[in-house]
């Protein structure tokens, strides 16, 4: 037993021993912990620009989309994507090169795909034109202007690419946006051409056109060949998000973030914001576009939007008013915001107060076609005149004529057309642009009613706040603001990127595509008799003003057709294209029609005129143009109007174009004009003959007229002669 128990406690020790031996040995033979290593950093390079794609906040932090974007990647799938902001030039020369990393906002172009590695679409990007007055409808308004484009950015050569024949004055290249802008202030330059996601922040107000229909296209991240592996994860998130909304949910919250930064609240401020609601009256019965009109989808214009931003930028309730009889409570009414107002702009002591630019608005008056035109505002006293109730005409016609108007009041434009019908009244008075918006909608009224004569007043409109009020300079902020956002508001979201479809399917969208190139088919049709029928409104409104013109100034129906005759054998000895050409001809003869708006007494002056007068008569190249440009007969009909009278060396008026600066139209207008004027006996001067009308324009060639334009008048000046000649008053 005690032998037993000795063996046992031997074997015992012996076990202990080999597993003591067994720990030790797999020790000196086990590997070490190791600590997990963080991925890679991986640059995202970036355009270092102030949008909403990025920016820093006041910390210096990045904020925007791709920061945003970038941190729900790297959550997900563990990369380490961080962001690079570089210049223009760097980050085109890195992709160009295939540099190490991935690039955010490439566009998807087509050598781009063939040749790199893109994602799948971010966000549409469209290139615009951006101005301080002027608008670019199409690409041929841009020809002969300055034009502003950002350094090393791809956005010059596609517009050379896409539009080979545009031809432009002076190229301007700089660094920012905001250096851009503050060019276009200056006067330095027309316009800034730049894709609309990177026309920089809110800093100053501008106009906004689209005329490059065919530079649609998407960004997407752009993949160095390292980081190929990358691309389908990548892929995968984008198109998640797509489809759940998150991707348009950043992009939208992105961009009001990227606003909000701009504003800056006061301390009193927020104080009255916290203890104040903000209420705003606003018309319920009366337009005043481009700032509030309404119709059958609702109220809309910048007013509109404007309290929609205020509610988003601010996080505030805004309590809206819309009232009957605006103007008249307005007027009454201690109010202190107008978000639509009427200024004078005779009267300085008005402007106070003023946010935001100021909009031409006319008052029109309209009666039935084969009635008379209004050519003396005098013509109204004892009529009977039909406006909106409570409505600025109503207003305007008391200030003006007391009780010798009859005015016959309605709730709407409609009533009033039935009331013009019906013979109640014998004329309607109302805003230009509400008119023919109405009028558009209204095939009975359309070829029955015409634009009869203009108010000659100097109204334009705005939004005004009270200087005491404490909110003064928080809603001019916002007023710029909203400017900016809804100019750049794109006119459509990115299409979803498709999947696979079943056979099923495939059936189905066959089927539906049918319909669809049906429906087109119809919606075409009826889309080019539109534009005919649109043509002939314009036609009648050239020919009303014509009839206006004519017996208001001195000049006879045939100078008008002369000079329109001239103008059109100088543009097609140009080659001009052939709608700039059709529209030379169709405007031209409303060149002089800012005379409506001269004094008889000045205009029909015997005698020399005074220095006074004279500055009034040159003023009527402004108000013509100011007259047309609520009717949308585009920029030709503008410039011929506006710029007839600048001379090639600069001493013209009104705004001392100079070279080809000056528009083409108005340069073919200007030689018509004097041609026909030499040959006329005016109260001023004796008729030429046309060897000494010739010999007055040669010399002019490099002063007062284009040598080009003399050089291509010499070749046709016996068509002129033959013009003139069939054509006698």
């Amino acid at each position: 037993m005690t032998q037993n128990c000795r063996i046992f406690r031997h074997g015992l020790g012996l076990l202990v021993l080999l597993t003591l031996l067994l720990v030790c040995t797999l020790r000196a033979f086990a590997v070490p912990p190791q600590k997990v290593k963080p991925a890679a950093p991986v640059p995202v390079w970036v355009l270092d620009a102030d949008s909403f794609e990025f920016w820093r906040d006041s910390h210096g932090q990045y904020r925007g989309f791709y920061p945003e974007l970038l941190h729900a990647i790297n959550a997900r799938y563990g990369y380490n994507l961080t962001l690079r902001p570089v210049d223009g030039q760097t980050f085109e020369k890195r992709f160009a090169h295939h540099d190490y990393g991935l690039y955010a906002s490439v566009l998807q172009t087509k050598p781009n795909a063939e040749n790199k590695t893109l994602s799948v679409p971010l966000f549409d990007t469209e290139v615009v034109a951006v101005s301080i007055t002027r608008q670019a409808k199409n690409p041929n308004d841009l020809n002969n202007t300055r034009v502003i484009f950002r350094r090393h950015d791809r956005t010059q050569a596609l517009v050379k690419k896409a539009y080979p024949t545009l031809e432009l004055q002076q190229i301007i290249e700089v660094d920012t946006s905001k250096e851009a802008l503050q060019i276009l202030r200056s006067g330095g330059a027309d316009f800034y051409i730049n894709e609309d996601r990177e026309m920089g922040g809110p800093h100053y107000y501008f106009t906004l056109s689209r005329p490059f229909p065919a530079l649609r296209l998407s960004a997407a991240f752009g993949i160095s060949p390292e980081q190929s592996y990358m691309r389908g994860n990548v892929n995968q998130l984008l198109n998640e998000w797509r489809q759940n909304g998150r991707l348009q949910a950043l992009e939208e919250q992105s961009q009001l973030m990227f606003l909000r930064q701009h504003l800056t609240l006061t301390p009193a401020e927020q104080s009255w914001l916290r203890e104040n609601r903000l209420t705003i009256p606003l018309p319920k019965n009366e337009n005043f576009a481009p700032i509030i009109w309404k119709d059958e989808r609702g109220y809309h214009g910048s007013a509109i939007n404007m309290v929609n931003d205020l509610r988003d930028l601010l996080n505030i309730d805004v309590d809206v008013q819309f009232l009957d009889n605006y103007m008249v409570r307005m007027q009454n009414e201690d109010w202190p915001i107008h978000l639509a107002d009427i200024f004078d702009i005779r009267n300085g002591s008005q402007m106070e107060g003023l946010i935001g630019p100021l909009v031409n608005w006319y008052n029109a008056y309209y009666n039935k076609v084969g009635m008379p035109f209004i050519l003396d505002e005098e013509q109204v006293r004892h009529q009977r005149v039909g406006v909106i109730r409570g409505s600025f005409a109503a207003y305007y016609l008391r200030q003006r004529f007391g009780t010798d108007v009859t005015l016959v009041a309605r709730a709407s434009i409609d009533e009033l057309l039935d009331t013009i019908d019906n013979h109640q009244i014998d004329f309607i008075l109302g805003d230009l642009s509400s008119l023919e918006q109405a009028l558009r909608g209204s095939d009975l009224f359309r070829g029955a009613l015409k634009v009869a004569g203009l108010t000659h007043s100097g109204y334009q409109i705005g939004t005004w706040v009270n200087i005491e009020h404490p909110l003064n300079a928080l809603l001019s902020q916002v007023h710029l603001i909203s400017s900016y956002r809804h100019q750049l508001t794109p006119s459509s979201t990115p299409p979803a990127t498709p999947g696979a479809l079943s056979k099923n399917a495939l059936q189905i969208v066959s089927a539906g595509l049918l319909v669809l190139v049906v429906f087109i088919l119809s919606l075409m049709l009826m889309m080019w008799r539109h534009m005919n029928k649109h043509r002939a409104v314009n036609r009648s409104i050239v020919e009303a003003m014509e009839k206006i013109n004519h017996v208001h100034d001195d000049e006879t129906g045939c100078h008008i057709r002369r000079v329109a005759a001239y103008c059109s054998l100088l543009a097609r000895g140009l080659k001009l294209p052939y709608k700039r050409v059709r529209d030379i001809e169709n405007f031209a003869s409303l060149h002089d029609i800012g005379k409506i708006a001269v004094p008889e007494h000045i205009l029909h002056k015997q005698g020399k005129l005074t220095e006074d007068e004279f500055r009034e008569i040159q003023q009527h190249s402004v108000k013509g143009w100011r007259i047309v440009q609520g009717l949308a007969l585009g920029s030709v009909a503008e410039n011929l109007i506006r710029h007839h009278h600048e001379k090639w060396d600069g001493s013209g008026y009104p705004d001392g174009l100079a070279g080809e600066a000056i528009p083409i139209e108005a340069r073919i207008l200007a030689i018509a004009d004097v041609y026909d004027a030499l040959r006329q006996k005016r109260v001023y001067k004796p008729s030429f003959s046309h060897e000494r009308a010739y010999e007055i324009i040669v010399s002019s060639a490099g002063s007062h007229f284009a040598p080009s334009l003399v050089k291509l008048f010499c070749q046709l000046h016996l068509q002129f002669q033959a013009i003139y000649e069939s054509q006698t008053d």
